[in-house]
């Protein structure tokens, strides 16, 4: 090698494929590197600590050669491969360092998070760089914190990935944590590596690293300082010691742009033509029995040579022109001009060889639908030109050309193979990735026109003139003007409305099929629309429908019409000869009128009460019956899937598309299900031992298991798996092995915690990724494409592409009020608790602690003598102290409870919960509060535990973690998290608003309320009852909502006992006031859209008397009343089109709020965001004034809103939905845990939860609801 630009871009003759398209480099040997003599360098060499973030092929063998090298104790962090990793260990197949099986790094983790428990020298980065999809400073955010930063320090960050600039992000991160100049380590690596498996890693004989210190927008420094080179000779040694080659230079910026030469010449054009370089190269075989592909025909080689060649050149002569405007020298240590020339030949060499096979990165991942690095291969090269006013036509016309053709797979196989659910391969279209891109580098993003004009202003202001009437829905008052100004996308795409009129139908089957599951009348109509008759009657193209009873037709039909539909099975060749046989009767029920929709949208006042429901939910039917369905994913358990809902707005009817989640069931042998599920029905019994009477054996008992094998001569394997009941009224009852999953079928039963927890996992993808999926493949499997669907044109429906636009501002935080400091919010809408007490502290005082042992490893503590727990309590009453608490005494009670082991015959465990009662009733005197160290996470005793406490003991318990408050890692944070709910629970106020944002509270006497109903879930005993909960604030601070909590019937969302549960609230306040409020303001959680004029008809009445309840001779009570709605059960998203409104994952900041655009034509109504996001695509809430009589400005409620999310107690951030809604969430959880026993299905009146008297289920719910709560928790936040 004669240069360092020549090293850049040397090339290596692989065989294989390799996991990245740059990672290339020279044959050098196909020896193996000998072992290394580790006792030599241990005795001399201090070990240093190194986390390496990716595990995957580069990442497996730089931690091996790092722990080979014996110089560094590795940490890896592996996500989607950590289980097998942690239980077989890897297999590397290397040519250099040989067939290693079983290797594991010195320590595991499954994420940084857990990694970041100690300092390390230095952190390498082996993941992709993908800043349009996740963040460096994302994926390393655990280490980034500043609370990591002042415990350990700051590490030295190596980042081996390709692309420019992709330090700026964490430089800048690193910068802001007031340490010093971050240090970071660039590189360029050459290494031929790629995963087989999960677990089994190939290497060929070659890796090559070279080394430079990153300087922040430094592109002329020539000389490593002296501290320069001593980190980088340090992590050099480390490396060389372990086999890898390794060059050190002082200008790793220019060695990183010269190979990024190739990446943007060839594997962009590989990944455009989705052809390998042997087919611009390769000439074809000479010899007839040598036979490859792909290679340049005779007929094709004179236009490569004019035509590809050069365009080829051209882009690369581009690159040289921005490495000058970089100042990099036209020297051999520099840019030399022969780079092209040298890049273009060297790459011909390579390729021209009949065994060249090698893939370029970008093609690899584009062929397996992984996430590709085209922003910092490609777009960071566009960027540092426009800086610089260069204008580089090719390369700016490949950018967004490769976008196009390759644009990501949204959700991985690696991303979502966690325990119990594995996903689709999501593959997203184009379109949204340039419009992504485009938005982030100022790209147009102009609100729509119909929001520009004063259209909207002026209807609002009509509205002001119209008299409401009793019971309607108040008008929106005006739209909002605090905050800044933004623009954002929302999920909403633009739909003609077709001039109509449609015609509605009622379709009935008979043999009635009113029974029948979903799958048979959806072949119902498969078969019926294949048929003559269907043809015959001219449906064809013209017909939508819903698959059940209702079909929308652009023409009227003939009447009568009849269907006849021959019924068979997919599985099924054809109908057979006595088959079933359906007669679909289609009858005609109105014609719907859609030029009132286009008059209502318009806000013109004498169609403000026109039903557009029949008009809408005929479009519904419209647009969901012509989807393209995509692949079904086979045995896939999570599908991703799209949701469309057409939605009327200020002039114009929008289509809402939205990403979405299911679970489905895995296709395939019950069998494994069962096992795999380690099923445990209650009361079912296996076939080998469940008898009945056999009339064809002469009346005589016989097993299920015999009857199988005297009659179908069948011998079960699995005699000892519980029967399946696939009967219906009368049941019917089968081994397992005999049945088998059908495909398709979607889960609708409750999930456990942990499918739960993986759910989210699978669904909580980043916001441009899900904009991504929706403007690509959802407009694609919906079948909005123009063109698309025949039955669209034939309704003269038709979709935009785009995303609408829409106005939206940032609202600012409240300002945050303590006893002693005032923290500062910040950019994710938190704070921290340092050197800040309480506003008020409460008495802890006659406090007990009582410590769960289960009789397994999980427990902690030994008994109630383990030192380690009176360390733990002290620790914990300390921090009480510190927060402006009063503890007395310092040393609590302590009982221990020895729970009694887990079995079928108990399965809530009420021998434990027993266990439990009989310890606390050992205290001497009934404790003012109870910390409870829970063993595990059982659902079963925690649930029990409450029921106990709240209903029948009357004790306030804060429950917690035995592993988790012992851990030494973040204890004190969550000291201090436990002592929020000691200081509620006991009555105090942790934090208040700032005085100046507490104005319009203050006017005058004033109650904030929350109700919120839960329902029965999806497993429990059929008649479980409903539990509805009100909780309502009731002193001057707005922090304290004690709770009324009712059971009602089952399922029914509006409060049956709303005014006994006002009426105990109204009392309360003016218990504590020595007042009534004169304004009650009413946030009112879980009612659907179709459900807010049941609210104002029923719910609305029922405060009313309660009202009357507070009348006096001389002056009834008559406060101001304002009802709002909170809605996060709806399919809204937003992004931001400008990346400084954004967060870190692109989601909008905390305070967005939007009342234009997407939200009601007539209503007052807006959308919300207080909170930052946490993980995927932030949800905003929808707030709906349903009654008014405060008379609210748009701005007043929007920011008494925002300010009120700040004041959820438990926590140091505002939160998602208005506390006082969030509260009355968390009081009916609580209610769930009094029928925790009904809700598993488990009843003493009632064997299963498909069966039982609904009357007994009601009184057995009654008996353990127990009155609900004690005298001593009713007027406390008890729920919290």
């Amino acid at each position: 090698m004669t240069s360092k630009c020549n090293i850049s871009i040397t090339i290596w003759t692989s065989t294989k494929r390799t996991e990245s398209s740059d990672n290339l480099g020279q044959n050098y040997h196909n020896l193996l590197v000998p072992p290394i003599d580790r006792s030599l360098q241990m005795s001399t060499v201090p070990i240093k600590d190194v986390l390496v973030v990716g595990f995957g092929a580069v990442g497996t063998i730089y931690s091996h050669i790092l722990k080979r090298s014996g110089l560094a104790r590795v940490t890896a962090v592996a996500r989607s491969n950590y289980d097998i990793v942690k239980d077989e260990g890897l297999h590397i197949e290397s040519r250099k360092y040989g067939d290693i099986k079983g290797w594991r790094p010195d320590r595991l983790c499954r994420s940084v998070l857990e990694a970041a428990d100690r300092p390390y020298s230095f952190v390498l980065l082996t993941t992709k760089a993908l800043p349009d999809v996740i963040k460096t400073t994302k994926v390393l955010s655990p280490l980034l914190s500043a609370d990591y930063a002042e415990r350990f320090g700051q590490p030295t960050y190596v980042l081996m990935q390709n692309g420019l600039n992709v330090e700026v992000d964490l430089y800048n991160a690193v910068k802001t944590l007031g340490k010093g100049e971050p240090s970071l380590v660039s590189t360029a690596v050459w290494i031929a590596t790629n995963l087989k498996a999960p677990n089994v890693v190939e290497h060929n004989d070659f890796d090559r690293v070279t080394l430079g210190a990153y300087r922040h927008n430094d592109f002329t420094t020539t000389v490593n300082s002296p501290q320069e080179t001593a980190l980088l000779n340090d992590l050099g040694k480390i490396l060389e010691t372990g086999g890898s080659t390794v060059l050190i230079v002082p200008e790793i910026q220019r060695m990183k742009f010269a190979k990024n030469f190739w990446n943007v010449g060839f594997s962009s054009f590989s990944t455009l033509t989705r052809h390998t370089l042997p087919a611009i190269f390769r000439q074809p075989p000479e010899d007839s029995s040598v036979s490859y592909r792909p290679y340049v025909s005779p007929a094709t080689a004179q236009f490569i040579s004019t035509y590809t060649i050069p365009a080829i050149k051209a882009t690369l002569d581009e690159l040289l022109i921005l490495g000058r405007a970089l100042g990099f020298p036209d020297t051999p240590e520099g840019l030399p001009s022969s780079a092209v020339t040298s890049v273009l030949e060297a790459t011909r060499a390579l390729h021209v060889k009949p065994d060249s096979n090698h893939v370029p990165s970008m093609l690899l991942d584009a062929q397996k639908g992984q996430p590709i690095e085209v922003e910092v291969i490609l777009g960071e090269v566009v960027r540092m030109a426009r800086e610089r006013n260069l204008e580089l036509p090719r390369t700016q016309a490949v950018e967004p050309v490769v976008a196009l053709q390759v644009a990501v797979a949204a959700l991985t196989l690696e991303e979502v193979a966690v325990a119990g659910v594995e996903g689709h391969h999501l593959v997203v279209a184009s379109e949204g990735v340039v419009a992504d891109r485009a938005s982030k580098e100022g790209g147009p993003a102009n609100i729509d026109a119909r929001l520009m004009d004063n259209s909207q202003d002026a209807l609002v202001a009509s509205l002001q003139t119209l008299k409401v009437k009793p019971n309607e829905l108040p008008v929106r008052p005006g739209f909002g003007t605090e905050g800044r100004t933004i623009k954002l996308r929302a999920n909403f795409f633009p739909v003609k409305v077709p001039k109509g009129p449609l015609h509605e139908y009622d379709v009935a089957i008979s043999p009635v099929a009113g029974t029948a599951i979903r799958r048979v009348k959806r072949r119902i109509f498969q078969l019926a629309e294949q048929s003559p008759d269907w043809q015959a009657a001219g449906l064809v193209g013209v017909v939508a429908h819903d698959h059940s009873s209702k079909l929308i037709a652009a023409r009227q039909l003939p009447q009568p019409l009849s269907i006849k539909v021959p019924f068979y099975d997919e599985d099924e060749a054809g109908p057979q000869p006595n088959g079933k046989e359906y007669t679909l009767t289609i009858t005609y029920v109105q014609p719907i009128d859609t030029s009132a929709l286009v008059k209502y949208m318009a806000g013109q006042p004498q169609y403000r009460d026109y039903d557009i429901m029949p008009v809408i939910s005929a479009l519904n039917v419209i647009l969901a019956a012509h989807p393209n369905p995509g692949k079904s994913g086979g045995c896939l358990e999570a599908w991703k899937g799209f949701y469309s809902s057409v939605r009327p707005s200020h002039n114009q009817l929008m289509v809402n598309v939205n990403v979405c989640t299911t679970a489905f069931y895995k296709p395939g042998s019950l069998v494994a299900a069962m096992q795999e599920f380690a099923s445990s029905s209650f009361g079912a019994r296996p076939a080998a031992f469940h008898k009945f009477k056999a009339d064809e054996f002469g009346g005589r008992e016989v097993t299920v298991e015999e009857y199988f094998k005297l009659k179908y001569k069948i011998n079960l394997r699995h005699p000892e798996l519980q029967l399946v009941d696939v009967g219906g009224q009368k049941a019917n009852l089968l081994p397992p092995e005999l049945c088998e999953i059908l495909p398709n079928q979607p889960f609708r039963g409750k999930l456990t915690d942990e499918h739960t927890a993986n759910m989210i996992t699978v669904a909580a993808k980043p916001p441009n990724i899900n904009a991504m999926s929706i403007t690509g493949s959802g407009l694609d499997q919906l079948g909005f494409r123009p063109n698309a669907s025949p039955q669209l044109n034939a309704f003269g429906v038709s979709i935009g592409n785009q995303m609408t636009v829409v106005p939206g501002r940032i609202l600012p935080p409240p300002g945050i009020k303590y006893g002693q400091g005032t923290p500062s919010v910040d950019e994710k809408a938190s704070w921290n608790l340092r050197n800040v007490k309480f506003a008020k502290g409460a008495r802890l005082e006659k406090w007990a602690v009582l410590v769960i042992l289960d009789g397994n490893s999980r427990d902690e503590f030994s008994s109630p003598t383990d030192p380690e727990l009176k360390h733990t309590y002290q620790g914990l009453a300390q921090m009480c102290k510190q927060s402006g608490m009063s503890v007395e005494p310092a040393d609590p009670k302590i009982v221990a409870a020895r729970l009694p082991p887990k079995t079928h015959t108990d399965p809530t465990r009420a021998q434990a919960i027993d266990a439990i009662r009989n310890s606390l009733k050992t205290l001497p005197a009934k404790p003012s509060m109870v910390l409870v160290l829970l063993s595990n996470g059982d659902k079963h005793v925690y649930s029990g535990l409450k029921h106990l406490c709240d209903c029948y003991l009357d004790i306030p318990t804060v429950c917690v973690h035995s592993a988790k408050i012992r851990k030494d890692k973040g204890q004190l944070q969550y000291f201090a998290n436990v002592a929020l709910k000691f200081n509620m629970k006991l009555g105090g106020v942790n934090h208040a608003l700032d005085p100046r944002n507490m104005t319009w509270l203050k006017k005058s006497p004033t109650m904030l309320v929350g109700i919120d109903v839960t329902h029965p879930g999806p497993g429990s005993v059929k008649g479980t009852p409903s539990i509805a909960a009100v909780v309502a604030s009731c002193e001057p601070e707005f922090a304290q909502y004690p709770a009324s909590m009712e059971i009602q019937e089952s399922k029914k969302e509006m409060v049956t006992n709303l005014a006994k549960m006002m009426w105990e609230r109204l009392t309360l306040f003016k218990t504590r006031n020595k007042v009534l409020p004169d304004r009650i303001l009413v946030y009112r959680d879980g009612v659907s859209e179709g459900q807010f004029n049941t609210v104002v008809e029923e719910e609305l009445p029922a405060m009313k008397l309660a009202f009357r309840k507070f009348d006096t001779a001389q002056k009834p009570y008559t406060p101001k009343l304002t009802i709002v709605i909170c809605g996060k059960r709806h399919h809204t998203r937003f992004y931001p089109t400008a990346e400084q409104d954004g967060d870190n994952n692109g989601n909008p900041r905390p305070g967005t709020v939007v009342d234009r655009g997407v939200t009601a034509v007539y209503n007052f109504d807006f959308f919300l965001q207080a909170h930052g996001g946490l993980q995927g695509t932030t949800r905003p809430t929808h707030y709906y004034v349903v009654h008014d009589e405060i008379n609210f400005k748009a701005d007043e409620l929007q920011t008494l809103t925002n300010a009120v999310s700040y004041m959820f107690a438990r926590a140091t951030k505002a939160v998602s939905l208005v506390s006082p809604a969030y509260y009355a969430d968390l009081a009916c959880e609580r209610g769930r845990c009094y029928l925790h026993k009904l809700l598993q299905g488990i009843s003493s009146s009632a064997g299963s939860a498909a069966s039982g008297n609904e009357e007994n289920i009601k009184r057995e719910a009654e008996q353990l609801w127990n009155n609900g709560v004690g005298n001593m928790l009713k007027n406390t936040m008890f729920y919290l």
